[in-house]
């Protein structure tokens, strides 16, 4: 059997989300869908682009990511959310990344336990090896199903907690942290809501869904 389109998207599909840092406004996350391909093992993949825009400003450059449909399970590309916390002060340098990808169970259900899902990064200069950077996602709960309202409107989603470490090698110096996650996951629609929080309980990384609309080609 076919894997289920994921969350709807087709080609043109734009979804745009209000990305925060410490609670405060720090501009949007455009999203547009670019294709939709069919393997023959029934996997479907969504790949799309996402660019930043501060405050309405021109947009940063464009990243492609994708989303895969497959089995029992979509799964998110790993570098849409988990470098966003831990990449933020190596703006301009080059990464090579090792992933794997977030998984959502198609049945997903209050009480279940996710599978841990990883980036592994090694940020260049200049074909120089500056640092490596190893973000994991793990300890992954449903932990209750909650109707969220954002501005694109009103979704029944799934609550998932989990623990967010990021270890780093700055030049043989090993540094870590730790972050907890709320995040709000419809499993009509995707990502709706994601929120960071540091060991002391405060803000930090979030991105919440702001609108979503299907263009005409």
């Amino acid at each position: 059997m076919a894997c289920p389109q994921p969350f709807g998207y087709a080609k043109n599909t734009e979804f745009i989300y209000q990305v925060t840092d410490k609670g405060r406004t720090k501009g949007t996350l455009h999203n547009l869908v670019m294709q939709e391909t069919t393997t023959e093992d029934g996997a479907t993949q969504i790949d799309f682009k996402s660019a930043r825009i501060k405050h309405k400003k021109r947009p940063e450059p464009a990243e492609e990511f994708r989303i895969i449909c497959k089995g029992d399970s979509v799964y998110l590309d790993a570098k849409l959310l988990l470098r966003e916390q831990a990449l933020k002060s190596f703006d301009g340098k080059e990464f090579d990344f090792v992933m794997k990808d977030i998984a959502y169970p198609l049945n997903l259900a209050v009480g279940q336990n996710l599978p841990t899902a990883g980036l592994d990064v090694r940020v260049r200069s200049s074909q120089i090896n500056i640092t490596r950077i190893v973000m994991l996602a793990t300890n992954r709960q449903v932990t209750a199903k909650e109707t969220i309202k954002t501005p694109a409107g009103s979704f029944d989603c799934f609550k998932i907690t989990y623990q967010y470490a990021v270890s780093l090698d700055a030049m043989g110096m090993p540094l870590r942290d730790v972050y907890s996650v709320e995040e709000f996951f419809s499993p009509e629609h995707g990502l709706i809501k994601v929120q960071f929080y540091t060991k002391k309980g405060k803000k930090a990384k979030g991105l919440e869904l702001n609108s979503r609309r299907d263009k005409r080609s």
